[in-house]
């Protein structure tokens, strides 16, 4: 999920395109520029998650995603667990129909529930099934909607939460967020959290307050020391941010890019508690710090950029010959070595980022309406086509056309190849603007 999560996060790049005969007239063409390769994503369904019990038996654990059999595995779990009193989670989510199925189990049960790192998406419907909800002194709850995904890693439409009536014993006719609606409903939290927390979008994750959360009843408590024991193979944040800032490239962005730093070592403290390999927790927090670049690579040396530029039409280039790997969300096993070939490319991007954050060169940036000039004028034409036969509501149809991008402005005359780059990453939806 790691590069497919890149593509959410780095905004839809909207140029708004001189009319074109081969487009219609008010032509609005999407075009998402492609993360930096590596290895192919793993596909959540092949995440196996950690449900184990304590050595004293109260205290159940569920680490990882929720997936196609987490609900029968906690059930047979607690069969033959009566001391159970406490679930500890730490999730990113997964299928909401676990999450609901789990939920009912815990009601049941009137377990407690408790989250020391993160706990986000279908995970909160376990959360708030729980008698006493405790949220650890480090501890972080996301919402966001539901969106179907099939099973080669398709995303599809987003069927939001309906208005009608729900109760527990609604089955059939109920979607994604419907299930989400009634876990919260259930658990009594105000009506006004649950509808700003169904309102947001899937690739922007809402993390509230504490004082939020307890004010809209979706915690109990807040603790002010970690209470459970944590499970084995669990990372602090001192260890993540201690084990990043050893590395080269961390180490230049700290002081460069002082947020985006903050966040990558968040990212990857979350998801190195939350069922990923260290590998991937750590190329995922290392992405804000790639996306963070982007506006100050827009105003980089030349020499800079174009040796960045012609790093990313490689990889773009590599990718088409190899089939687009990294666009392909579902893979077997992700615990194998990265291609050689990705490792070197980061290799190469990392040397190269150290050199821009420690670069006081500049040129003066593009204005808005230069930017949007150059390229629709440049970039545009050559997309149009590639554009028309994408399939933009397919996940890895929009990441080939992402890749396709590099490779167009690279194959620009010299005199307009890095303008046109430049161009690119001058656009305010580039830095997280509006699109």
């Amino acid at each position: 999920m790691v590069f497919r999560s890149i593509l959410q996060v780095c905004a839809v790049v909207v140029l708004a395109a001189t009319p074109l005969a081969a487009a219609p007239s008010t032509a609005v063409i999407p075009i998402v520029p492609p993360p930096p390769p590596r290895a192919a994503p793993v596909s959540p369904t092949k995440v196996i998650p950690r449900i184990f019990l304590s050595p004293d038996g109260t205290i159940v654990y569920i680490i990882g995603a929720l997936m196609d059999d987490s609900f029968l595995r906690f059930d047979a779990l607690l069969l033959n667990a009566p001391r159970v009193r406490t679930v500890f989670l730490a999730s990113p989510g997964g299928l909401t129909i676990e999450g609901r199925l789990i939920s009912a189990l815990v009601r049941k049960r009137q377990l407690d529930t408790y989250v020391e790192n993160y706990c986000a998406s279908a995970c909160t419907q376990v959360f708030v099934a729980g008698r006493q909800r405790t949220l650890g002194p480090d501890g972080e709850l996301g919402f966001h909607q539901a969106i179907g995904v099939d099973n080669s890693g398709e995303t599809s439409a987003i069927a939001t939460a309906s208005s009608r009536h729900l109760s527990p014993l609604t089955v059939f006719g109920i979607n994604g967020n419907d299930t989400l609606r009634l876990a919260y409903e259930q658990a009594g939290i105000e009506p006004p959290f649950v509808t700003k927390a169904l309102a947001r979008k899937h690739e922007d994750m809402w993390l509230p307050a504490a004082a939020e959360l307890t004010a809209a009843k979706v915690i109990t408590r807040r603790a002010e020391r970690s209470e459970l024991a944590l499970p084995e193979g669990s990372r602090s944040r001192a260890e993540i941010a201690a084990m990043l800032e050893s590395q080269p490239m961390w180490r230049a962005a700290k002081p460069a890019l002082p947020a985006a730093y903050a966040e990558g070592v968040k990212d990857a403290w979350r998801r190195a508690n939350t069922g990923s390999g260290l590998d991937e927790a750590v190329s995922s927090g290392r992405a804000a710090i790639v996306v963070a670049a982007w506006p100050l690579l827009a105003v980089s040396s030349d020499p800079i950029l174009d040796r960045m530029l012609a790093l990313y039409a490689g990889s773009a280039r590599d990718q088409r010959l190899r089939g687009y790997p990294m666009c392909k969300e579902a893979v077997e096993d992700g615990s194998g070595p990265a291609d050689p070939r990705d490792r070197k490319f980061e290799a190469s991007e990392d040397q190269l980022l150290i050199e821009l954050f420690g670069s006081q060169e500049r040129v003066k940036p593009l204005g808005l309406a230069d930017a949007r000039k150059t390229f629709d004028r440049d970039v545009v034409p050559k997309m149009v086509q590639s554009y028309l036969a994408t399939d933009l509501k397919s996940t890895s149809a929009s990441c080939r056309l992402g890749f396709k991008i590099f490779e167009a402005i690279d194959e620009l005359p010299a005199k307009k190849r890095l303008k046109a780059y430049r161009a690119l990453l001058s656009l305010p939806e580039m830095a997280g603007g509006p699109v």
